[in-house]
């Protein structure tokens, strides 16, 4: 984290086309409170635009940066790091500027600097291979997706996660909690200042499910639906039978048919189904897997079988689907 920095050092932010302005946000507001009430702690900050000065957000707000990645990469090669790396990106992982972004990540890391993922930057960071063997986190509509393509991270449930240098965030105000912990590790006082200027109450931990998430929707439900859904949720390529479920419950078919229907107004088989479709789709437009892949890992067994259930929940199949995002995707870049 920050605390081992060279306060006289500075710290990168490269924000990516179509980032997130809560994100950046997140990550100015902060350290420029910290440098204008604790100017002796705090580094200096410095805009990278990984294409160019020139970023527009998702939402098409223009910014211009300090200086473009290239310049950066430049920097790094000569042994002139920052003390820490910060990508700004979309909570998905769309980065379409590949080569330099994995240039930028591979130099860094074998300089020893820490980098800190945010967003759909999480994907870029596993496709180099810094967090092999390690834990990273993606927001939650991405942490199936994330899963099933990058088996070797241990992917978790989490607003941000740590890997000593190597730190991922899920986006949007979870970036917010990141950097509150950042300026913590460097003095606990100025954390708390911060905070309070930017009216936040009590900043949440890294290890906090995010809102959204499985675990965050089955807080306030009885405990059997809550044991029930676990066991789906990590039963989706080979789906159980009721009876398997509830054995894994330890309770009757009958009482947790009773139990779905009182809570959630369904069956568990129907409830599992659209767990499942939800996998599906998640794995349909956040990676390339092919239609009968996704069958697969959804436990659908055929294309066929999933093309029908598919269909019926969201009008269209899922190479429709994904068509249909592609070209929407070009239309909002143009």
């Amino acid at each position: 984290m920050f605390h081992s920095i060279d306060l006289n050092g500075y710290v990168a932010v490269v924000v990516l086309d179509g980032f997130s302005t809560l994100s950046l946000g997140s990550i100015i507001e902060p350290f420029s409170h910290l440098a204008k009430s604790f100017p002796e702690i705090a580094p200096r900050l410095i805009l990278a635009g990984l294409d160019g000065r020139s970023v527009r957000s998702k939402s098409g707000v223009m910014i211009e940066c300090d200086e473009d990645g290239e310049a950066l990469i430049v920097r790094l090669g000569r042994g002139r790091a920052p003390a820490s790396i910060i990508i700004c990106s979309d909570t998905e992982a769309r980065i379409v500027e590949r080569s330099r972004l994995l240039s930028l990540l591979r130099l860094a890391n074998r300089n020893g600097v820490s980098i800190y993922g945010v967003g759909g930057a999480t994907w870029l960071m596993a496709e180099t291979g810094i967090l092999k063997g390690g834990k990273g986190t993606v927001h939650w509509k991405s942490l199936a997706a994330f899963a099933e393509q990058y088996s070797e991270v241990c992917t978790e449930d989490a607003l941000f996660v740590s890997n000593g240098s190597v730190i991922s965030c899920a986006g949007e105000l979870a970036t917010l909690d990141m950097v509150l912990d950042i300026i913590g590790s460097i003095s606990p006082q100025a954390a708390e200042a911060t905070a309070n200027q930017l009216l936040v109450s009590l900043p949440r931990r890294g290890n906090t499910s995010q809102p959204g998430s499985l675990a965050h929707r089955l807080r306030d439900v009885p405990q059997i639906l809550s044991d029930a859904v676990r066991v789906m949720a990590y039963n989706i390529e080979y789906p159980l039978q009721a009876t398997q479920v509830a054995e894994k419950c330890g309770v009757s078919v009958r009482q947790l048919e009773r139990s779905f229907q009182n809570h959630l107004s369904t069956s568990p088989m129907q409830y599992y189904t659209q767990l499942r479709l939800e996998h599906a789709h998640n794995l349909t437009m956040q990676t390339n897997m092919t239609v009968l892949e996704v069958a697969v890992a959804s436990g659908f067994g055929s294309s066929g079988a999933l093309n029908k259930n598919f269909a019926r929940r969201y009008g269209e199949t899922p190479k429709q689907r994904r068509q249909n995002a592609r070209r929407l995707s070009v239309a909002e870049a143009l």
